[in-house]
């Protein structure tokens, strides 16, 4: 009689492979969520610097801000596909001393990131809750 050798995996070894690809699946998966939800926030706050950009050019070419309309400016963003932020300009009506706020939409990726805030000198904020205030002119806003 010949023994004949088995060749291929046993369910343990299978089994193991299985465990080990589920622990580094169940340590990725938080950090890749964190990373999309920070791309997000770095994306809308890149929309309302065109936003300002826009305020900007629309005083330039009427002189002043007296009378300025913004309202289409003050829509959901992104503009296609599932809108995550509203947004509002204030004061209304719109004076030198501006600020752009993008709020969360509720039952949305984003609900639980915060308000993003952009004035007229330029400061970025983000405020997470109504202690945690987290300002600057570089990149403060998105840790």
């Amino acid at each position: 009689m010949k023994v004949r050798q088995q060749t291929g995996f046993t369910l343990i070894e299978l089994i193991i492979v299985l465990a080990i690809i589920g622990v580094l699946a169940a340590i990725a998966y938080p950090s890749y969520q964190q990373y999309i939800i920070k791309s997000k926030r770095a994306d809308m706050m890149s929309e309302m610097h065109n936003i300002a950009s826009e305020i900007q050019s629309r005083k330039l070419a009427q002189g002043s801000y007296t009378g300025m309309v913004v309202t289409d400016l003050t829509v959901d963003y992104p503009r296609q596909g599932t809108a995550l932020y509203t947004i509002a300009i204030t004061p209304n009506p719109l004076t030198s001393q501006w600020t752009v706020t993008a709020a969360p939409i509720a039952g949305t990726q984003m609900a639980n990131d915060g308000n993003l805030s952009l004035n007229y000198q330029g400061v970025k904020c983000r405020i997470v809750k109504i202690t945690t205030r987290n300002c600057g002119m570089d990149d403060e806003w998105n840790d």
